[in-house]
């Protein structure tokens, strides 16, 4: 039995071309529409995800607005009674009235009453006012206890006197001495906040809750129950520490189910607000979207299938006449089978008779154009005269002839070509032609331009000192060794900066770079005037050269440099004289002269400048007749080494 990748090259070999195209096509349909149906479904479940969360944002936080003005409404009432207390501790039995009439009008509220500091019940919103103690009631132990004055909520504790669930608010009553009166509360029944959560749709399994902000369940609508501590919740461990509002994937503590859960923390009242809904409540309208896409998606593929079986026997049909079209043609592919070059069949006149159909796609014409034209017409009329000359000794050339030239496109474009040449000779008759095959090169002729551009701009980085912009030590070396035969006098400076090693350990090699530029800039500046040349010898050293100067002109040149190099008041720490100066060693000479020479004299010079102080400058001369101290060359400092 044939192995199995024989067995697939034979079958993918019996299978034509058309139904590999049309299958392809297929896969590729079907491909491009399940992305889409993916990235739809994709990006319609993050819009879900954020719709959800922004509804339940706005819904918690209009629910914490809800629960503010619920009880900031009983805030106020109890702060108005609170002053009222403080200036009249016995009013009439008309109070009741009055507390009756404050109760009326604010819906949330259903009793208002005031305990004496025994807690016994002394005025009430209900009437007649019951006798009732509430001295056992958790908010009149902590008011009696606490001298806070800020409100207290409590609950929820059924009613003595309704029965009822309610909510407790209350506020510590004083004297006008401080001293403990009483407690004022006002009660909210658990009902008024279940029968406005109900008014919301939030889907099944969907809940409010109202917390205390201490984790206390105050109520959680629809299961309704209150009182559950909830302060291990991921809500009070986690959310509620890094913001006072969020949003966030949970499991419900309440059903067990996956819930994303807003909430919001209310400012002015210790209470926070949640909206939760399941998760399949918020995808549930993605999903059936998602189904939809899906059967569309299925019904269009179908569609696509059907429509290629079809194209798929126009494709056979169609390729069947292409290969008879193909073999018949054999000789125009065998030509263009070289696309990159142009085939020409030139007549011993010179009359083109037969273009390569590539000469579009190389040289953008059309070779039925150019058919039974001269061949000039490829030809720049400048570089005719040259190829004239070059096709004159083809005859006598069997190997062929090989010619760059350039030619003008239609559109303006200038081409480099390269043509190979090949006579071809026939004794029976007067048919000898030229076969040419032209190429295009006008990329290598652009290639060969930028090196040599390249290889220009390497010499001269070769010979630049990159920091400074000077010529470097081989630029010097060049110049000198130019300069010593043709100029009749000689004389060379060696420049040093006094104290540099102390100012680049003050101002840093960022500092000294800069110093360096500064100096560099102003020798090449001085020396442009004079017909002189500045370069720079390593580290801090400078080296100028003045072709035709004497050493008195040397000595002034340097002495007007030095002035200029303190006129730049670069300031200088580690210098006695506070400012950056330099020393200047100088070395002159008459042809012939030998260019070591000078630079050594210079550099002892300069080593004598250094001793005698720095900021001065001295000749070869006067250095050598000098025996004050022997000299003794000053060791390179570690400043030469770090900026050279």
């Amino acid at each position: 039995m044939p192995p199995r990748p024989l067995l697939l090259r034979r079958w993918i070999g019996r299978v034509s071309t058309a139904t590999l195209v049309v299958a392809m096509f297929v896969v590729a349909l079907g491909a491009c529409v399940l992305g889409l149906v993916v990235w739809k479904g994709y990006d319609s479940h993050k819009i879900a995800l954020a719709q959800s969360e922004t509804e339940m944002r706005n819904l918690s936080h209009s629910l914490a607005e809800h629960a503010t003005h619920t009880f900031q409404g009983a805030d106020v009432v109890l702060d108005d009674i609170v002053s009222f207390m403080k200036w009249r501790p016995h009013p009439s039995p008309v109070f009741n009235e009055r507390l009756r009439a404050l109760a009326d009008n604010l819906p949330q509220l259903s009793d208002v009453a005031i305990l004496d500091a025994d807690g016994q019940l002394t005025y009430a919103s209900v009437k007649p006012v019951p006798a009732l103690d509430n001295s056992d009631r958790s908010y009149f132990r902590y008011h009696r206890a606490n001298d806070d004055h800020t409100l207290l909520i409590t609950g929820p504790i059924q009613s003595r006197t309704s029965g009822v669930w309610v909510f407790v608010v209350s506020r510590r009553l004083e004297t006008t001495d401080g001293k403990f009166f009483g407690v004022v509360v006002a009660t909210i029944e658990s009902e008024y906040f279940s029968t406005f959560y109900k008014t919301f749709d939030l889907g099944p399994g969907g809940s409010i809750s109202l917390l205390h902000s201490d984790g206390r369940l105050l109520i959680q609508w629809p299961s309704l129950q209150t009182g559950r501590d909830m302060a291990n919740m991921v809500l009070f461990q986690k959310a509620l520490p890094r913001s006072p509002d969020g949003y966030y994937l949970t499991v419900s503590p309440f059903d067990g189910l996956t819930k994303y859960l807003a909430y919001r923390r209310v400012s002015r009242y210790p209470l926070v607000v949640t909206v939760a809904r399941t998760e399949d409540s918020v995808l549930s309208g993605w999903r059936e979207a998602v189904r939809s896409d899906a059967v569309v998606a299925t019904a269009m593929l179908a569609c696509v299938v059907l429509l290629a079986a079809g194209l798929a026997a126009q494709l056979r049909t169609r390729q069947e006449v292409q290969n008879l079209l193909r073999e018949r043609d054999a000789h125009y592919r065998l030509i263009d089978t070289n696309m990159g070059d142009v085939i020409v069949l030139t007549d011993e006149v010179g009359i083109l008779r037969f273009v390569s159909m590539s000469v579009e796609t190389v040289l953008g014409l059309k070779a039925d154009r150019l058919v039974g034209r001269l061949w000039t017409v490829l030809v720049h009329p400048d570089d005719v005269p040259f190829v004239e000359a070059v096709g004159a000794g083809l005859p006598d050339s069997p190997a062929g002839l090989c010619v760059e030239f350039r030619m003008r496109c239609p559109e303006g474009r200038l081409v480099w070509l390269e043509a190979n040449f090949a006579y071809t000779r026939n004794e029976d008759g007067p048919t000898d032609c030229v076969v040419s095959t032209l190429r295009d090169i006008t990329r290598r002729k652009a290639m060969e331009k930028e090196v040599e551009a390249l290889n220009a701009r390497l010499a001269e980085l070769a010979r630049t000192d990159g920091l400074t912009g000077l010529p470097n030590r081989r630029s010097l070396d060049g110049f000198v060794a130019r300069v010593i035969t043709s100029s009749p006098t000689l004389s060379v400076l060696m420049i040093d900066v006094d104290d540099f090693k102390g100012f680049n350990d003050h101002f840093g090699h960022q500092g000294g770079d800069d110093a360096l530029r500064q100096l560099g800039h102003l020798f090449g500046g001085l020396v442009a005037s004079v017909h002189g040349f500045a370069a720079r010898y390593g580290g801090e050293e400078f080296t100028i050269v003045l072709p035709g100067a004497d050493a008195v002109a040397a000595v002034d040149f340097a002495e007007s440099l030095q002035a200029a190099v303190r006129t730049l008041a670069i300031r200088n720490p580690a210098s006695a004289r506070g400012y950056l100066t330099v020393s200047i060693g100088i070395a002159c000479g008459t042809a012939p002269c030998d260019s070591t020479v000078l630079l050594r004299d210079a550099d002892i010079a300069l080593y004598e400048a250094k001793r005698r102080g720095r900021d001065c400058c001295v000749t070869a001369a006067t250095a050598f007749v000098d025996d004050a101290a022997p000299l003794q060359p000053e060791q390179p400092s570690a400043s030469a080494d770090a900026t050279s």
